[in-house]
């Protein structure tokens, strides 16, 4: 996971890269968990899944809490540039709408900012 160039003051961006799986997801949550608590005034995460390749159940799990941490913080939670394997994944488990799709309906960006 490497950080990427700054959207704006109070966004971070973060690319997820190679596999998020059992082997790696520990560390991926952890990582991001961090970034949130030591950044101040951060309002939105996004997460580019662009470089992202293989998503297992473990992987998937890590996506739903770092949106659950997201919002505990009260920071919108985004993920850009999923690709077909992933959208498939969230769509066969049923996830697709609740990590993408805002309260109003509106996809920014292929993301689902959480209610604060």
């Amino acid at each position: 996971m490497e950080p990427s160039s700054p959207t704006g003051r109070h966004t971070v961006r973060l690319a997820l890269e190679g596999d998020l799986d059992y082997d790696t997801s520990g560390d991926v949550l952890h990582q991001v968990r961090l970034t949130i608590l030591d950044r101040e005034h951060v309002e939105d995460l996004r997460l580019d899944c662009r470089e992202l390749e293989v998503v297992d159940s473990m992987g998937l799990s890590t996506l739903l809490q770092i949106h659950r941490s997201a919002h505990q913080e009260g920071v919108r939670f985004h993920l850009d540039n999923i690709g077909p394997a992933l959208r498939r994944l969230l769509e066969l488990t049923g996830t697709y709408d609740y990590l993408t799709v805002s309260p109003q309906g509106d996809r920014p960006g292929g993301s689902r900012p959480s209610s604060t």
